[in-house]
């Protein structure tokens, strides 16, 4: 604890410069604009604004960069609440509420509770960044492929529970992105799968373009075949900032979200996309209107909107204190820290205190910003759903192509767009959720290559999944996860 605090006093003294706030808040606005728009994501934000920042002393490069890295992380809520299409993987579960919300002519309140849920989850993140780095950092060294074989089967398990209407249907979209996951080269052997001799298809589909096609291209197709979603719906705009009697109420959610978000953000590789679907999936199971979730309610968005930004803090905790990412958007700040001639890991402690301290207070300055800019743009952010859809229809279109192609400059990346839109479409049309899809072609290579990792090491003995306590305790949640919501329609019918 005394180090925590010796570290913010080390770092204030680099905010008597103006400019620090400067850059933290161009970061922010350049985040939430870049984060917003389909396919291009946080870690594609981060990674483009890296060149300018050479020349630029390192404390004020990653207050713009933290910056960048917060308010992308919440942009993303901004169009999956507005036109259902995630500005980022993490902000799939936002869209579950959020966009029949905003259907409902609530866009203006659910981007204002996206904001004040993210702001929470954010600034809880700093609160455990800074005094409990150390110890979450011990407990995520300590995980293997064991570990990770459990908190996939977590994230896999909420496949059962957010799909709505009928669960069958779900599974089998979750199959059909666990199919698609298996497409490029053998993680363990590097043996070809369903690649058809095409090169680009060695590494797999990509993931951005996929996502981009099932919500972006098939949204567009769905409002382009009916005329229903055609019509411009009127947007209430004085619920902006939630009451203090609605935030208190959402404060339950946001606090075992947000715990929920840096638990899963200090495990290296796991990110916001598992903390906000892992989140959404336990509001499923606590909530009182876990019946309700999905058709709009304030809690739906909550959520998965704290557990995103909480896991932005959870993820630099193995960043700095162990030199490992806690996700591709930290894996990018650490090539940032090395740019600047700074290695993380523990020594950074001890040899760079002053810098290390100037980290928690500009993320605590990212958090502040993004909250005010959130609040006090959401009223021209839900205007943009007005706007006739003769332009936002072409304009949506047109950043999916840019979207998807910049991510390897591949015209085959817009054909996987082109066909996963026509598939969202039809599937959408036969009434099976996409969101599976995306959630199977996330995890299903991280199942599969640990999964196959840990009978390898153990020799094929399953029982090393059960021995490691961790790992025990993941496929216990899963287990309940799966098994926990029957059992409880069997206890109501039987009552």
């Amino acid at each position: 604890m005394e180090l925590s605090f010796d570290l913010y006093l080390a770092g204030l003294s680099y905010f008597a410069n103006p400019v620090m706030f400067l850059f933290s808040l161009l970061g922010v606005f350049v985040g939430i604009v870049f984060g917003a728009l389909p396919g291009l994501t946080a870690t594609m934000t981060i990674a483009v604004f890296i060149p300018f920042t050479f020349g630029v002393p390192a404390v004020q490069s990653f207050a713009f960069l933290l910056g960048l890295y917060s308010g992308a992380v919440y942009g993303g809520s901004v169009s999956a609440i507005l036109i259902n299409i995630p500005g980022t993987p993490s902000a799939i579960a936002t869209g579950f509420d959020g966009y029949p919300m905003c259907r409902q002519g609530r866009a203006g309140e659910a981007i204002g509770i996206s904001t004040i849920a993210s702001g929470l989850g954010g600034l809880f993140s700093v609160v455990v960044l800074t005094f409990a780095a150390p110890f979450v950092a011990s407990i995520a060294l300590q995980f293997s492929a064991e570990e990770y074989v459990g908190i996939t089967l977590i994230g896999l398990s909420i496949i059962a529970i957010i799909s709505p209407g009928s669960t069958v249907k779900g599974l089998m979209a979750g199959i059909l992105g666990l199919a698609i996951g298996t497409v490029g080269l053998d993680p363990i052997g590097s043996f070809p799968r369903m690649v058809f001799n095409t090169p680009e298809l060695f590494d797999g589909v990509s993931e951005i373009p996929v996502m981009i096609g099932m919500y972006g291209l098939s949204e567009m197709l769905i409002q382009i075949s009916d005329e229903q979603h055609l019509k411009i719906v009127s947007q209430k705009l004085q619920n902006v900032l939630p009451s203090f009697r609605t935030v208190v109420g959402l404060l339950p959610s946001v606090v075992r979200s947000s715990l929920v978000g840096v638990a899963i953000g200090a495990v290296p590789a796991a990110g916001g996309s598992i903390a906000s679907l892992v989140a959404y999936g336990q509001e499923k199971r606590f909530s009182r209107k876990s019946d309700l979730l999905g058709t709009g309610i304030p809690e739906g968005v909550a959520a998965p909107e704290a557990a995103n930004n909480a896991s932005t803090g959870g993820a630099l905790i193995p960043m700095m204190t162990l030199g490992i990412p806690g996700d591709p958007m930290t894996a990018v700040l650490m090539g940032g820290l090395i740019i600047q001639g700074l290695r993380p890991g523990p020594m950074l402690f001890q040899q760079q205190m002053p810098f290390v301290s100037s980290i928690f207070i500009s993320l605590l300055v990212s958090v502040v910003f993004m909250t005010v800019l959130g609040l006090a743009g959401a009223r021209y952010f839900s205007r943009l759903i007005s706007t006739p859809k003769r332009f936002l229809i072409p304009a949506v279109l047109l950043f999916c192509l840019i979207g998807s192609y910049a991510i390897n400059n591949s015209m085959f990346d817009i054909g996987v767009l082109v066909v996963s839109g026509i598939v969202g479409f039809v599937l959408r049309k036969f009434g099976f959720p996409v969101a599976p899809v995306i959630l199977g072609l996330i995890l299903g290579p991280m199942f599969e290559s640990n999964l196959r990792r840990s009978l390898m090491l153990s020799q094929g003995n399953w029982s090393t999944f059960v021995i490691r306590p961790i790992s025990l305790a993941f496929l216990l949640v899963a287990l309940c996860i799966l098994v926990g919501p029957p059992l409880a329609k069997l206890v109501r019918r039987r009552q």
